[in-house]
């Protein structure tokens, strides 16, 4: 039998101290630079995980699919070598794979980098492919934002113990109040009338009301605010699509992302917060919408 030894694909976990400031890497113990922060690392310093690294507990079937279909077309089109063992075959379609994975990450974060330059009155992208799927998401800007109140704002739940980046707080022609808003790119799929069809990923809103509760034990201010999904083409320059969620859904989002962190808490053996509410304790009224 054939042992293939697939080679791991790194991940990477953000770490937030409790007032809000990341903490993503720390210095190598030899010296030689920096690595990422680990669980260890937490423990040791106390510090919160990120809303996405506690929603990493979960399965999402669409990633994990389109995962599996860069590998297919890795394995496919990846010339194999003359007496290539089929081991070190696998490492280069993993390798291949993970280009792929990087490549669409990458401009996922210059799309972001755009929208946050915009949103701050900087110039827009000079990369000529960004500046074009980046234009949809400027139109939109111009179209719905009335009022910008934070761009890339960190923040923390003190009592829950998680932290995490928002993209966007706004108030928007659309909902006529703050907005917490959180960005995403996404291969570009077409009605058939050819209008931009993308796939609204079940833990968005979660991701989304965690990060409105944790704005709103500092603001009081956001008590009361909307949560919208803006998502953007990656492939093509398509309108973008923005989703606002339901407000009478706030309270089943937020308990949702409590139970996954309530997983993340116990397969890591590790709680942020001491007095953190046990697992089967309520949200508190107060933070939970009616």
């Amino acid at each position: 039998n054939t042992i293939m030894l697939i080679i791991p694909r790194e991940s990477s976990s953000h770490w937030y101290f409790p007032d809000g400031t990341p903490l993503h890497e720390v210095p190598r113990a030899d010296g030689s630079g920096s690595r990422p922060t680990s669980l260890r690392d937490a423990r040791k310093l106390g510090l919160y995980p990120s809303v996405t690294n506690v929603l990493a507990i979960l399965a999402k079937p669409g990633l994990e699919a389109w995962k599996q279909e860069q590998a297919i077309l890795a394995a496919i089109t990846l010339p194999r070598n003359e007496d290539e063992p089929i081991d070190e075959f696998a490492r280069r379609v993993v390798s291949d794979m993970n280009g792929e994975v990087k490549a669409a990450a990458d401009k996922g974060s210059a799309v972001h980098a755009a929208i946050e330059a915009y949103a701050q009155g900087a110039w827009l992208p000079e990369d000529k492919e960004i500046a074009q799927l980046f234009e949809p998401a400027r139109q939109w800007f111009d179209k719905e934002v009335l009022t910008v109140h934070s761009v890339e704002t960190a923040t923390a739940h003190l009592e829950w113990g998680y932290a995490g980046r928002v993209d966007l707080v706004a108030t928007l022609k659309s909902t006529g109040r703050p907005t917490v808003i959180d960005f995403k790119t996404q291969k570009t799929r077409r009605n058939k009338d050819g209008s931009f069809k993308p796939i609204l990923h079940d833990t968005w809103p979660l991701q989304l009301e965690a990060y409105r509760q944790a704005l709103a034990s500092r603001d009081k201010g956001l008590a009361d605010a909307a949560i919208a999904s803006v998502v953007i083409g990656s492939t093509d320059p398509v309108p973008v699509v923005m989703k606002v969620w339901d407000d009478a859904d706030k309270p089943g989002f937020f308990r949702a992302f409590l139970a996954a962190r309530d997983l993340w808490v116990w397969q890591k053996n590790y709680c942020p917060v001491k007095d953190a509410p046990e697992p089967d304790d309520e949200p508190p009224t107060a933070m939970v919408p009616a």
